[in-house]
């Protein structure tokens, strides 16, 4: 009976399709699939690709795979040269069949409801859910919330491009489920695609991209369903280039340029934001000569800085803090140096 039952359940969900990107992840994936199996939705196809792993990862994921069978979801394991994350999901997404997409990392977890509850929100005909994140121990246990989250619906592109770029600093695409058809054309292969020449914020591009390619609702979901599990090897403990950061922020100011309306400028807060939040990191991290005037990171960052700072500081929509923690970068980066070797990040 229970089974009957189930297969009818079953039938009536549209496929989901998770992409996991995994590299040398053998402690950690067992407990991410787990999290994934002990899911409320079952109609679940996950996609673990190893990207290049010389640890068990591969043995992990296939001693899953016939768990997998006996839950009704499939697990497919892609295996492939190192080559990134970015390059991961784009792998991961061509052999995707799901209506419904998302994205997790090999060493997070989620909560048994997520999965669920976004792929109601898509049902009701919304372009895009997202639910909050949880910001975890090394262990998995609960440190603290990422930020708090209120119901939100926003109208694509232009609404729902000003929250994720500006309200809402740290969008991920792996607390988030996307529709298929938003992401492939009418023949099959990619529309939009995670930029593989980044070292970060891949999926805030990502995301943005996709956003420009709906003209539906946004719905927020106020309940925090992914689990990101901070350690020592996760991508916040990288320490990145001035000449990355610029790099990496160029599709998001692309995203915002092709609105084509004067008055959006979420995407100059949060790009002028980033390198502000990089010099403070930086004054933080590294010597008086290390970080100076004469360093090219140091004139790469400022001038970018300064790009967008007028329009930052004159913003409604920005604290009065983080206006004050600009004005010193400008003004007295000596004054700057020693907030970040003080109170660090608070200011920000």
């Amino acid at each position: 009976m229970f089974i009957k039952h189930w297969e009818r359940m079953k039938s009536m969900q549209a496929l989901v399709s998770i992409i996991i990107p995994a590299y040398q992840e053998e402690k950690r994936i067992g407990r991410c699939l787990d999290s994934i199996l002990r899911s409320s939705y079952r109609n679940l196809e996950l996609i673990v690709v190893n990207d290049g792993s010389t640890d068990k990862t591969g043995e992990v994921v296939r001693s899953f795979m016939k768990k997998a069978d006996s839950n009704g979801a499939v697990i497919k394991l892609v295996e492939i040269p190192n080559g990134g994350p970015a390059h991961a999901r784009n792998v991961g997404l061509k052999k995707t069949s799901g209506q419904f997409i998302g994205f997790a990392d090999a060493d997070d977890m989620i909560h048994p409801q997520m999965i669920e509850r976004l792929a109601e929100s898509l049902r009701r005909g919304n372009d895009l859910a997202v639910c909050g994140q949880l910001i975890c121990k090394e262990d998995g246990k609960r440190a603290w919330r990422q930020y708090p989250l209120r119901e939100q619906h926003r109208r694509c592109p232009k609404e729902a491009l000003e929250m994720v770029m500006w309200e809402q600093l740290l969008m991920s695409c792996n607390s988030s489920l996307f529709l298929r058809e938003k992401i492939f054309d009418k023949a099959g292969e990619l529309f939009i695609s995670f930029p593989e020449a980044a070292t970060s914020f891949e999926d805030f591009a990502f995301v943005c991209e996709y956003l420009l390619c709906c003209n539906g609702v946004l719905e927020v979901l106020p309940f925090p369903g992914y689990f990101y599990c901070k350690h020592p090897g996760s991508l916040t403990t990288r320490t990145f280039l001035a000449e990355e950061l610029y790099r990496d922020l160029q599709p998001i100011l692309r995203a915002g340029e092709a609105i084509g309306d004067e008055h959006f400028t979420a995407h100059k807060l949060q790009y002028a934001f980033r390198f502000m939040a990089f010099w403070y990191e930086e004054a933080f991290r590294c010597s008086r000569q290390g970080f100076s005037e004469q360093s090219e990171s140091w004139k790469l960052c400022m001038r970018e800085l300064e790009r967008y700072a007028d329009i930052y500081m004159k913003a409604s929509n920005v604290l009065p803090h983080r206006k004050l923690a600009m004005w010193i970068v400008r003004r007295h980066p000596n004054l700057g140096r020693l907030f970040a070797k003080t109170v660090g990040r608070v200011i920000l």
